[in-house]
């Protein structure tokens, strides 16, 4: 049997890579790590207690501890000692029968690689394409440069609107920003996303992970639609990430999974060494004017980033050459992108088989 500490919060297709289980002999428990974290916000204020967590995993033959988002505490970094707790918990589960499926990564809890499964967070999650949405590994007269789809407020993405999102060359959005939403453009909007993005709360962080949207008769999350008619009149993406820092996370979300399945040309704003994490799962990104990507310190790889960008601005001779020497890439990257959406479901579900057997065999030796 199998049993999920919160079924409705993993995404189906994590969920039915587990179900093909529920009829083992085994006890198999599926533990989401962010939704545990989340529930224990207020024991941050005081000493963070991970036993309950060992506990429940001790009653079960087998675990699996699922990472979909990054493994850190929501408060300030090493609050009241707890990155300390939190290693000594992952040092403990690694000496018990349980294994990991990461969707994000942080280096300062270290997993066993031969007990991990790991994937982008954005391959673990569908995106929705319009068929109307160009597909241009060539260049085409566009309306702008690039688009800069800002979501919920955070200090980098101010930056960002306040010094290029004005820009003529620039199609700018910044709806989770009190004074910036009604700066934000419309024109190239679907009106039910517009509409849903412009009525909510501004006192409250924007929602667009639980928003859904109605395309080709299946509801969507909004984060996970590509804008259509964005993409159609904009050249390239500047993508502003969820956790731009520290160095040591690894966290790609849909914002970044959108230009890799399109095969479009982006700029990101993340944590650095995101090209050699993408890399590990075959992404090609070398040919995307990423120097930037190996500046540690978070202001100077933004002023880089916003650098870069003016450079390119309307030039066209600059746009034209950026399309002719990533075009191999970004074909290779949409391509590898799909297959990994295609097989990604298979491999994870042959993996956990691999590693039940693995206890099996175990158990039989002893």
């Amino acid at each position: 049997m199998v049993h999920f500490t919160n079924d409705r919060m993993f995404n189906h297709r994590l969920i039915d890579a587990f179900n093909e289980h529920q009829d083992s002999s085994y006890k198999i428990l599926v533990f989401d790590w962010w939704t545990w974290l989340r529930s224990q916000a207020n024991a941050l204020d005081t000493k963070l207690s991970t036993d309950e967590v060992i506990t429940e995993v001790k009653e079960y033959d087998i675990c699996f501890f699922v990472i979909r988002e990054v493994l850190k505490t929501t408060g300030p970094n090493n609050y009241h000692g707890i990155d300390k707790i939190l290693q000594n918990m992952v040092t403990e589960l690694d000496n018990l029968n349980v294994f990991y499926v990461t969707l994000s990564e942080n280096s300062i809890f270290p997993m066993d690689e031969s007990k991990t499964f790991s994937i982008p967070w954005f391959i673990g999650n569908d995106l929705y394409t319009s068929p109307d949405t160009s597909i241009d590994f060539d260049y085409r007269p566009k309306d702008y440069t690039f688009n800069m789809l800002l979501g919920s407020e955070k200090p980098h993405r101010t930056r960002m609107f306040e010094t290029i999102g004005a820009k003529s060359y620039m199609y700018s959005t910044y709806f989770g920003h009190k004074d910036f939403k009604h700066k934000s453009s419309i024109h190239l909007e679907d009106i039910d996303i517009t509409n849903n993005l412009t009525n909510q709360d501004e006192n409250v962080k924007l929602d667009t992970e639980n928003i859904h949207i109605i395309r080709d008769n299946s509801n969507w999350s909004l984060s996970h639609i590509v804008p259509e008619s964005i993409y159609n009149n904009s050249h390239f993406d500047m993508v502003a990430e969820t956790h731009a820092f520290p160095p040591n996370m690894d966290f790609t979300t849909e914002k970044t999974g959108k230009p890799l399945s399109t095969g479009r040309f982006f700029i990101w704003y993340n944590s650095p060494h995101k090209v050699e994490y993408l890399k590990q799962f075959g992404f090609e990104l070398q040919d995307y004017l990423c120097e930037y990507d190996n500046i540690l310190d978070d202001d100077d790889r933004l002023t880089a980033i916003l650098d870069l960008i003016k450079d390119i601005s309307d030039n066209e001779n600059y746009i034209k050459k950026i399309y002719k020497d990533t075009k191999k890439s970004r074909i290779h990257n949409q391509e590898l992108y799909k297959e990994l959406m295609e097989t990604t479901d298979v491999k994870l579900s042959s993996w956990i088989t691999t590693q039940i057997n693995r206890n099996y065999k175990t158990e039989k030796t002893i």
